[in-house]
């Protein structure tokens, strides 16, 4: 027996598509939070529990002058806004930040979000 869809179902299975294809984009490229989010950040808090609270960063990067890595979401507002959550050598929370975003040399304001 042959399945047909009607065309109704067609496109919704192509929006159900589209949506779930954005989430795993989002989810492989970091999370961007609120800044309700980013008051769930506290000292003391394990890299676990950051992401546990905010999701996969879209960088983590290690500082030379730095004990521990850096965690950088991207945050949901009009300005092109990081959040930066640094980690101590013990892997704990030791500070929160944010900064706004630079675009690469022409020292113009990135209005990029993803």
């Amino acid at each position: 027996m042959a399945l047909k869809l009607i065309p109704s179902a067609s496109r919704l299975l192509t929006v159900a598509g589209l949506v779930l294809g954005a989430a795993a984009a989002q989810a492989a490229g970091g999370y961007t939070v609120t800044q309700s989010q980013e008051a769930l950040v506290t000292p003391g808090m394990s890299m676990d529990q950051v992401q546990q609270a905010l999701g996969h960063p879209e960088q983590t990067i290690k500082y030379r002058n730095e004990p521990g890595p850096t965690f950088t979401y991207r945050v949901m507002s009009s300005d092109p806004t990081l959040f930066d959550v640094d980690f101590g050598a013990d892997g704990r929370v030791a500070s929160v930040s944010e900064r706004m975003e630079l675009t690469g040399g022409d020292g113009q304001w990135s209005g990029g979000h993803h």
